[in-house]
């Protein structure tokens, strides 16, 4: 179900399922401006569970889904979990703290600051990070 697409999720959900019949729900777009008040809908009207949660375009964008950090994200309260599971994803514990001794050392230099920035890139967009990170949700928008 398309995270855009809002209420409607609601009576599309309720058709696919009466169709076919549906034992689970993956919930796509929520890298856009939706905050994904349609996860509500679709567990409302179909009594199923939404598995998995898609961020991008790509297979592995889809991620498991957490009810608990959808609440957050709805409520715009961020998704702090999620951010820091990204970024243990990008980045090793070495080389954190590598980064880390460096800016204590003030030997932090431009080089530094472009892998730090490709890092946070590969994370996504500067938006979706931002996000995550509460009281941010509504700061910055994905043409940013």
């Amino acid at each position: 179900v398309d995270a855009m697409t809002g209420q409607e999720a609601a009576s599309l959900t309720a058709a696919f399922d009466n169709a076919v019949g549906i034992s689970g729900a993956i919930l796509t777009k929520l890298d856009g401006d939706s905050r994904g008040g349609a996860a509500v809908s679709v567990r409302g009207v179909s009594g199923k569970p939404i598995k998995f949660v898609g961020t991008g375009e790509k297979t592995p964008d889809l991620e498991p889904f957490y009810p608990d950090r959808m609440a957050s994200r709805i409520l715009g309260m961020g998704d702090v979990i999620s951010l820091v599971e990204k970024a243990a994803a990008e980045v090793s514990d070495a080389d954190a703290a590598k980064m880390q001794k460096k800016m204590m050392d003030a030997s932090f230099d431009f080089d530094d600051f472009l892998k730090q920035t490709s890092l946070v890139s590969k994370m996504g967009s500067l938006a979706g990070v931002a996000k995550m990170i509460p009281g941010m949700a509504g700061a910055l928008s994905n043409s940013k």
